[in-house]
């Protein structure tokens, strides 16, 4: 699903702005939250990308792609639109690199050195509640099933069909019927 109304765009945001963790402290009131700063231009840039070609659209999506751009670049990463569903939540922003043609569910969780890439011209398609921990990769035309944790340091090369699942390794296998949480928290 993609963002195609303005309520569309306000319930994206709202869930990333929910799940994403929030930074406290001297720094934090300083520097402000760059991912969530990002995460907000992301959507807003998927939005306009996504409703018109008018000229109106087509300049608050350079500007949303350029602000988006320069977050991604100070964090030595690669963020495309139209890629992820509601709720993500990325709790470090460096080295991810993710392919425009990947589509990754609701709810997914990334962190430092994530990578979802093509291998054999073709891309992942990742579930909803998925959760792809530091330095995971995920190649090639494979499909991940819902509710499953991806662990550190896994090369995922094959197909992970069975739901609610842990796996890791080089290449990945599982190691637990345990995945992640079945569903986050309704807002009130």
């Amino acid at each position: 699903m993609t963002i195609q109304t303005k309520q569309d765009l306000k319930e994206y945001i709202e869930e990333d702005l929910r799940v994403q963790p929030r930074k406290r402290g001297l720094k934090a009131w300083l520097y402000g939250n760059a991912i969530a700063a990002f995460k907000l231009h992301l959507r807003k840039c998927e939005y306009h990308h996504n409703v018109s070609a008018s000229p109106y659209h087509k300049m608050w999506y350079y500007y949303h792609l350029f602000r988006m751009k320069r977050i991604c670049r100070s964090y030595c990463s690669e963020i495309p639109i139209n890629v992820f569903g509601k709720g993500l939540t990325i709790w470090h922003m460096e080295r991810v690199i993710v392919n425009p043609a990947s589509t990754v569910g609701d709810y997914c969780s990334i962190s430092s050195g994530v990578v979802i890439a093509q291998a054999h011209n073709r891309c992942p398609r990742i579930g909803n509640h998925v959760e792809i921990t530091l330095d995971a990769k995920v190649l090639g035309g494979i499909d991940v099933a819902d509710h499953v944790r991806i662990g550190a340091g896994a090369l995922v090369i094959k197909p992970i069909l069975e739901p609610n699942t842990t796996w890791g390794g080089v290449p990945a296998r599982k190691l637990s019927d345990k995945g992640t949480i079945e569903s986050p928290i309704p807002i009130a």
